[in-house]
């Protein structure tokens, strides 16, 4: 019976996959105007935690930190992904994203006094994230706090505390790119109070919240047009290497959530090792850098080889990958640093578009031919 019980309360939940569901629909319509005021939200919340900033970096200034462990689920995890090469480039330290309820259960037998513990929940209530940080704390760790919610338990209970100014009414993207640049700050305030040289990283914070908002504006009818393009698919995949795997994965969550379609991200390199794209599957490869490029290419070469359909988001200028692509997403040069937050702007995008183009078809949740009615 109790089973049975938690079942129907799973089912009866507020939105569903099914066509035109109207609660769906509706954090659709709250995640397009979150999407579209990202800016704001970097802007604000790298303001509102100037002081707070200090202090920590402050506490931190005579320590050593030999690990960094950034916690939190869904896109809370992810966003760890999009700076954990900002972490290790200036501090130094190893920095480990990890799932908030594997860490918690598996991964505090190494936890000790050199270990910096970054926990990230929209809510601030998530338990897997404070009890992951309480037990660090206990094992001598430096624990911090992220959250949108003020005076939540997240925001109360740690050492350090910083306020995400997003809001979270649609699902994750304002409090997703807002983080990724909060931390960003942090390991920029954390350095600089060490005696590392952090002016290219400043300069590169700052410019964020502008980018952020020509990037929304300039890419909106691009993202329309291939969520037109694209509306019937049932599975899109996503790939990128090193931090840019974070706005492959943000890119493949918006697709479940919102369209709601089968989507998956995966590091650059495994595409290489199985059978992954087959024929007729769109792809999305995020190339930002040099760093990765040839490898991209090489991706870019197979998914034309196998009869893919390749969508490309690299900067301006880049020739190789732009002349076998299907669909070419040239983006502003940036940093390396901020440009899986840059990157994970258009992939919100077409997101929301694709959804709203399938319900125009009258589509819900694919409906694959190996699929059980019960």
């Amino acid at each position: 019976m109790e089973l049975d019980k938690r079942i129907l309360e799973i089912r009866r939940e507020s939105s569903s996959d099914e066509v035109g569901d109207q609660e769906r629909f509706r954090r659709v319509e709250l995640t397009k105007i979150e999407m579209m005021s990202q800016g704001s939200a970097v802007r604000a919340t790298l303001d509102a935690n100037t002081k707070p900033l200090m202090k920590i970096a402050q506490d931190l200034k005579n320590r050593q930190i030999s690990r960094i462990v950034m916690v939190g689920c869904g896109d809370s995890w992810i966003s760890g992904y999009g700076v954990r090469h900002v972490a290790e480039k200036y501090l130094k330290a190893v920095c480990e994203p990890y799932e908030a309820f594997d860490f918690y259960k598996y991964g505090l037998d190494v936890i000790n006094s050199e270990t910096l513990v970054i926990g990230l929940s929209s809510s601030g209530k998530t338990e897997p994230v404070i009890y992951g940080l309480k037990e660090s704390v206990k094992l001598g760790a430096y624990a911090i706090g992220c959250s949108n919610t003020e005076n939540s338990p997240l925001m109360k209970e740690f050492p350090g505390a910083l306020l995400i100014k997003a809001t979270r009414g649609g699902w994750p993207t304002q409090s997703s790119t807002a983080a990724m640049a909060l931390k960003i700050a942090l390991i920029a305030s954390v350095a600089e109070t060490k005696g590392i040289d952090v002016d290219n990283l400043r300069n590169a914070i700052l410019e964020l919240p502008t980018q952020i908002d020509e990037v929304a504006q300039s890419f909106y009818a691009n993202a329309k047009t291939l969520g037109k393009k694209l509306a019937r698919s049932e599975l899109i995949l996503l790939t990128g290497a090193g931090p840019h795997y974070a706005p492959a994965s943000f890119g493949a969550a918006k697709l479940k959530e919102l369209a709601p379609i089968h989507s998956y991200a995966f590091p650059l390199e495994e595409y290489h090792h199985y059978r992954t794209q087959k024929k007729g599957d769109p792809m999305f490869i995020i190339a930002p850098d040099s760093k990765s490029h040839s490898r991209a290419y090489e991706t870019a070469i197979m998914s034309q080889a196998c009869k893919g359909f390749c969508i490309a988001l690299v900067p301006k200028g880049e020739s190789q990958i732009s002349k076998i692509a299907d669909v070419v997403w040239e983006m502003p040069k940036v940093e390396i640093e901020t440009a899986p937050v840059i990157y994970s702007i258009p992939l919100h995008l077409f997101g929301y578009h694709i959804a709203i183009e399938r319900d125009a078809l009258g589509l819900g949740a694919p409906i694959l031919g190996g699929r059980i009615d019960t």
